[in-house]
């Protein structure tokens, strides 16, 4: 299923500002390497690690798909590696 949309809960939109990444580069990341995530044990099915141009790790947890949608995630939180 190819990813053509990005759905962020509040709370992960929530995280993106606290902890200073860009959306972009979220969204990027989990395009790239959706195919390379791994099972998450948490709140969504998927965890993806990724890094910004600047060099900052960051890993996301997502649901692919997003409901009956395959073209969608919904991306629930996102944080940083070197916190």
């Amino acid at each position: 299923m190819e990813i053509e949309r990005f759905v962020w809960t509040e709370h992960a939109e929530d995280r993106l500002r606290q902890r200073r990444l860009d959306a972009a580069d979220v969204e990027q990341t989990i395009k790239e390497r959706n195919s390379e995530r791994e099972v998450n044990d948490g709140r969504a099915e998927w965890l993806v690690g990724g890094e910004t141009p600047g060099g900052v790790a960051f890993e996301a947890i997502y649901d692919h798909p997003h409901g009956d949608d395959g073209g969608a995630v919904r991306i629930v939180s996102v944080w940083r590696l070197d916190s």
